[in-house]
């Protein structure tokens, strides 16, 4: 049970990350201590490091309305081990709706690739963990195409690169489905391109990237190297096919030739490039940047059917306009 009373309180500090509840078992020994935010806003624990995880502890935090638990981020990366290793068994729950384990898959994605991109770990991106996602995205996708649509609202719209990659990874799949693709394996390798495609930012500059201001001449050409460098880090890997080296590196092309970084013509970009390109555009104009909010469906699909009248592919535009139109008339019907 949450022993509010009992429990000293820790205040709320910046140190401390929300993580998901549903992801904990109980019964599991914690490498890391476990805490919830009481209505008065303190942090009290839940589970110390090296005690068990009770079942009366979850439930008692769930009848709180509580949806979130918190880790001190000096733990983080043992609650990513521990994330890891839950990852397996989450589609598999039968506690849980089908939406709800879409989001516990996501957000656990994000969680591991954002380990991965803040230690610069390339390995951890292109390996494993992309199979898993790849193999629980596209199982959902092709056992029902519809009600993952309806899932989309729920990627988040902070604009970080690891959260940018896994929000790629699920809308390029949703759009190749709908252009016709049926094959899971082909599907899957859409997806894990998406996933990949800017596994080159890894090696710019933390602060070119999150620069407040307008980018000077020299930090917009080390940005427009992260194609480039992407290849280069992914294509001696036997596990990495050669669509997603293509989606790594031409996603940045333009079918006018005003691209990067070979100034392509229509053609010779690939088609699942160029579906990149237009979900890379639509994610990153509709997620909150630090200098920017996020901009409106309405105002980031204006810019790209602007686009489409020779830089993007305009039949993946307007295709990717009528499933985001289905997206927002189910959020409408929630309401």
């Amino acid at each position: 049970m949450v022993d509010a009373g009992a429990a000293s309180a820790v205040g709320l500090r910046k140190s401390y990350v929300p993580v998901p509840l549903d992801i904990f078992s109980p019964g599991r020994e914690l490498e890391f201590s476990l805490y919830g935010r009481q209505a008065n806003k303190a942090i009290v624990p839940v589970c110390r490091a090296g005690q068990v995880l009770s079942e009366d502890s979850l439930q008692g935090w769930r009848r709180l309305g509580a949806q979130v638990l918190y880790v001190d981020t000096a733990e983080h990366r043992l609650y990513q081990k521990y994330a890891n290793l839950a990852y397996d068994s989450i589609l598999e729950r039968d506690d849980l709706p089908v939406q709800r384990k879409f989001d516990l898959s996501y957000r656990t994605t994000v969680e591991l690739i954002r380990g991965a991109v803040e230690s610069s770990t390339v390995e951890e991106v292109a390996g494993e963990r992309r199979e898993k996602w790849v193999d629980k995205v596209v199982s959902l996708i092709c056992d029902d195409a519809a009600a993952v649509e309806g899932m989309v609202s729920m990627l988040s719209h902070d604009y970080y690169t690891y959260t940018h990659m896994v929000n790629v990874s699920v809308m390029v799949a949703l759009l190749a489905h709908r252009l016709g693709e049926r094959d899971r394996e082909r599907l899957g390798i859409i997806t894990g391109g998406g996933l990949l495609h800017d596994v080159g930012k890894l090696r710019i500059n933390p602060d070119t990237l999150n620069k407040m201001g307008t980018l000077t001449q020299e930090e917009w050409a080390e940005l427009k190297l992260h194609p480039s460098l992407g290849l280069d880090f992914l294509h001696g890997r036997p596990d990495v096919r050669p669509v997603e080296l293509l989606m790594v590196h031409q996603h940045h092309e333009k079918l006018d030739g005003s691209g990067y970084p070979l100034g392509l013509l229509g053609a010779e970009i690939s088609a699942e490039a160029q579906m990149t390109a237009v979900i890379d555009t639509y994610d990153a104009l509709t997620c909150k940047r630090p200098y920017r909010p996020a901009m409106t469906h309405d105002k980031a699909m204006s810019i790209l059917v602007q686009e489409a009248q020779s830089k993007i592919n305009r039949d993946m535009v307007r295709l990717w306009r009528e499933i985001m139109e289905r997206v927002m008339v189910q959020e409408r019907q929630l309401v």
